[in-house]
């Protein structure tokens, strides 16, 4: 029995650790590092030196983290070329206990501001909309494709767009950060 609880001790002191140990980064840090067309072990080294801790992902051509982002829990998709390819894609998920369209509102009003600043330059396009009748509804229009929050930064070469950055409201009503290298997206695809 002693053996057990000591274990147990161990096993519970280690989870502790994990959790204490990861740190809170700013978006403003995190967002250059969030680079696409490079290797994708780098990128997961350089995260799990900012305090983001892998979680299990059964798929080759993604990894799931965890991590802190301006104190509130984020989880962080990064997408892959293949098993050991090159990095074509993020998706950054706040997982925010707040409820309420005004609390998602100045929390996307504020990330946009911030990312504004971290790209150098205002928002390509914005789309806001929330139809009358969606007050005290907000998660269901959002879920009925009714309901849009998004503002994009995108980057084109002479032919095509090249990189989109988005930040939006998904459809479950979480504020959510996508990076897309539209080129290496139509490789994969």
């Amino acid at each position: 029995m002693k053996i057990g609880l000591k274990w147990a001790l161990i096993g519970l002191s280690g989870l502790f650790t994990r959790a204490y140990s990861q740190k809170s980064v700013t978006l403003t840090e995190i967002l250059p590092k969030l680079k696409t067309h490079v290797a994708a072990a780098d990128i997961e080294k350089s995260l799990q030196a900012k305090g983001f801790v892998l979680k299990p992902n059964p798929s080759s051509k993604s990894r799931v983290f965890s991590g802190i982002i301006d104190s509130t829990q984020v989880e962080l998709l990064l997408r892959k070329t293949s098993r050991k390819g090159l990095v074509w894609g993020y998706r950054i998920v706040f997982l925010e206990n707040e409820s309420g369209w005004v609390n998602k509102r100045k929390n996307f009003e504020r990330q946009a501001q911030i990312m504004s600043v971290v790209l150098e330059q205002s928002p390509a396009n914005t789309i806001k909309t929330l139809p009358q009748y969606c007050k005290d509804k907000e998660a269901l229009c959002f879920r009925d494709g009714v309901a849009k929050f998004q503002s994009s930064w995108y980057w084109n070469n002479a032919v095509q767009r090249i990189k989109t950055i988005d930040l939006l409201v998904n459809t479950n009503f979480e504020l959510t950060i996508e990076i897309t290298d539209n080129e290496l997206e139509t490789e994969v695809n």
